[in-house]
């Protein structure tokens, strides 16, 4: 089922379904519970037992879940409205996988741009600045357990759909081409910055823990800035052509959208 799912399947969802789903997800093998500033560990412990023993005992089903597959295609949907919207993105990679560093700087070097916002960062400044019809532009970057995309978002006057759209398509691929020293260090320094600060407080950095022991199986957080200093222009240079050798997905919305090229194109 999906995450965000219609409001016309709210009347299918019964105490059936419900239940099922607790049979197959919420089982002691799927669950991991931690805590920081533990005093007692056997406390603890007991505590776990007496707060969550009902709700984790449960017959352990044989159920795996298929892997998700990347379909692509393109989807446009009018609405009353001046400007345009444009979405692209190209099946990445999972969490697990050697290139995850390469792929979140290629986002920081994207970075995100509105026209009425100072706090523009990476190429999206550059191109707010130089293209007056672009309202809004970003990178899109996410990972997950079996793929992840990885992609562009660009927004602004439906006049000039065409021209949005090969802002997108020029942004998306200068990433296939050299990056100075002096950018990919700025972009290393930001996304590790970022990092570091989202680290700041034991409630994140807890769960921080959890996710990855869940995802890798071990704890490989410590690592991280270690790995963002490892990649190079070259391996970000490889990702880019990599993930933008397969078929793209394209999501159009606005009034014009009409005025946007094919995926063909694209």
């Amino acid at each position: 089922m999906p995450l965000i799912g219609q409001e016309g399947n709210i009347g299918n969802i019964d105490a059936r379904m419900l239940q099922a789903f607790i049979l197959d997800n919420i089982t002691p093998k799927k669950c991991l519970i931690v805590a920081s500033g533990v005093k007692n560990h056997t406390e603890y412990v007991e505590l776990v037992k007496e707060r969550l023993g009902d709700v984790l005992a449960v017959p352990e089903h044989e159920y795996t879940r298929k892997a998700s597959e990347y379909i692509g295609g393109e989807y446009r949907t009018w609405t009353e409205s001046p400007q345009t919207a444009i979405q692209i993105a190209f099946e990445s990679v999972a969490w697990n996988h050697a290139d995850v560093p390469a792929f979140q700087l290629m986002h920081q070097l994207l970075g995100h741009g509105h026209a009425f916002n100072h706090g523009n960062t990476g190429r999206a400044h550059k191109a707010i600045v130089n293209n007056g019809f672009l309202d809004s532009i970003g990178g899109i970057n996410s990972n997950f357990t079996d793929s992840g995309l990885f992609g562009i978002t660009v927004e602004g006057a439906g006049s000039h759909s065409a021209d949005l759209l090969a802002v997108a398509l020029h942004e998306l691929d200068a990433l296939r081409q050299p990056i100075s020293d002096a950018e990919l260090t700025r972009a290393k320094n930001a996304l590790k910055m970022n990092f570091l600060l989202a680290m700041e407080s034991s409630a994140d950095r807890l769960e921080e823990v959890a996710r990855n022991y869940q995802t890798h199986g071990a704890l490989t957080l410590q690592n991280h800035c270690q790995a963002i200093d490892a990649v190079t222009s070259s391996d970000i240079n490889a990702a880019a052509r990599r993930v933008m050798s397969g078929k793209p997905t394209m999501v159009v919305t606005g009034g014009a959208i009409n005025l946007v090229p094919s995926m063909t194109e694209v």
